[in-house]
């Protein structure tokens, strides 16, 4: 079957000294993923590069910014129309870097109408018990 429609996004792994993981709420009212734990990271822009969307994303969720360091893996995921943000089956690709060289203020508010929460820095043991998407999953094998 042909997806609907296909994503390409970027997500950034940030680490802090004390190995905490930084991760985002998704804001997605009346989808399965409403509420649960993700990567700062998101879809990019038309003519944008992969790392600067990662970038930019980790900027606009978290009030954070950094530096791109490798590719971590790719993550590929379909959707069936029930679950998909749009109401369609599609198929997502993730390019998930390292971020380093963190600066500035974690957001602590954040406007109605934008697809994050929520941010926060959690220990590897806090992510275990979170209600988190499948792309943190794959994260935590990578790391």
């Amino acid at each position: 079957m042909d997806a609907e429609w296909r994503r390409v996004a970027a997500y950034v792994v940030c680490r802090d000294d004390e190995a905490r993981l930084l991760l985002t709420r998704v804001a997605l009212p009346g989808l399965p993923d409403d509420g649960k734990w993700t990567m700062p990271g998101g879809g990019m822009e038309w003519g944008e590069h992969p790392a600067a969307t990662g970038l930019r994303e980790l900027t606009e969720e978290t009030g954070l910014h950094g530096r791109i360091g490798a590719v971590l893996g790719v993550f590929s995921r379909w959707f069936d129309a029930d679950e998909s943000f749009r109401g369609e089956a599609g198929h997502a690709v993730g390019i998930v870097y390292e971020a380093t060289d963190l600066s500035g203020d974690l957001r602590t508010a954040f406007d109605e109408g934008t697809t994050t929460s929520g941010a926060a820095w959690f220990s590897l043991d806090e992510v275990q018990a979170l209600d988190r998407v499948e792309l943190v999953d794959f994260v935590l094998g990578l790391i």
